[in-house]
């Protein structure tokens, strides 16, 4: 739960961060990514 240095509605983005949090605990979340993370290797989801 943190929120990047820039931003211009703070609330909105711990909003946002607590719907990703929430949709990656459901047991139909295959994998939650961040698209900004240099450390996640591209790989293909098969479903």
């Amino acid at each position: 739960m943190i929120t990047s240095g820039i931003s211009e509605d703070k609330e909105q983005q711990k909003k946002s961060l607590r719907w990703i949090r929430e949709m990656s605990l459901s047991k139909d979340c295959v994998e939650s990514l961040a698209n900004h993370d240099p450390d996640v290797v591209p790989h293909v989801i098969e479903l």
